[in-house]
């Protein structure tokens, strides 16, 4: 990949150590990265969109087809961080309004119970995000919210293998500091063949990203200073055109 356009800024070439170690642990993949070629543009793709980093998202999306990746690859994983995020948004905010201890599953509806099921096989528990009691409260939203969130933790479907859907899911919920997601996509990696140092790679990834999309973002900018003669507050138009009149009182350093 080209240098970005920013290298072009003034100063950013002064420092030759930081630009070394820029371009080793921003710029790339460590040298030692244990995840294939083909697997790190979707993993990328998964933490552009964590990020909504739209330049990420195209260059990604752009990569995983060159190197080998299907349309309907990149799709799968699209809708699964997606899922991903909105159970990340979900668990952490969900919190104070209860959750369902794992013994009391069975008293839920049996079409409740049944959606739980394929749930469990993936994560080998039914996780906290799917027992709060705001999302199990209405069965029929929790159907649609289950179906919804299916790409997240699908084992039907063979558009993903279940390794890279894990790593894939893994990469957003780091994105989202959501450390129940971090813990059981980690552990569902493994289980489906992953190692630990890829797990730690991906993990460890989302520091490069996140560098890149914040110097990216700083330089990408309009630079343009808008000429703010004239410029007044809503308050201050308010003002006046007498809608407050009769109500303020005279400020006590103009008397």
């Amino acid at each position: 990949m080209p240098a970005p356009d920013y290298f072009s800024a003034k100063g950013m070439m002064r420092d030759h150590d930081w630009l070394e170690s820029y371009f080793s642990v921003v710029l790339q993949w460590p040298k030692t990265c244990t995840v294939s070629l083909k697997d790190r543009q979707l993993v990328g793709l998964a933490k552009s969109l964590a990020f909504n980093w739209e330049p990420g998202i195209l260059n990604h999306t752009d990569l995983a087809l060159k190197t080998g990746s299907t349309p309907e690859e990149v799709t799968e994983v699209i809708k699964a961080t997606s899922a991903t995020l909105g159970l990340a948004e979900l668990d952490m905010t969900a919190q104070t309004k209860g959750t369902l201890k794992l013994s009391e599953l069975p008293r839920l509806n049996s079409l409740v119970r049944k959606s739980l099921k394929a749930i469990e096989s993936y994560y080998r528990t039914v996780p906290s995000c799917f027992r709060h009691k705001i999302v199990t409260e209405d069965p029929q939203w929790f159907l649609d919210f289950v179906s919804v969130t299916k790409p997240a933790y699908d084992l039907g479907t063979k558009v993903l293998d279940p390794k890279l859907r894990s790593l894939v899911c893994l990469a957003a919920a780091a994105v989202m500091n959501w450390q129940n997601g971090v813990r059981l996509y980690s552990a569902s990696a493994r289980r489906f063949g992953a190692t630990e140092r890829e797990t730690f790679d991906v993990i460890r990834s989302v520091f490069k990203t996140a560098v890149s999309n914040a110097m990216a973002a700083g330089f990408r900018i309009p630079c343009h200073i808008p000429n703010l003669r004239g410029y007044r507050t809503i308050l201050r138009a308010y003002v006046d055109k007498g809608a407050l009149a009769g109500k303020r009182r005279r400020d006590p350093l103009t008397r």
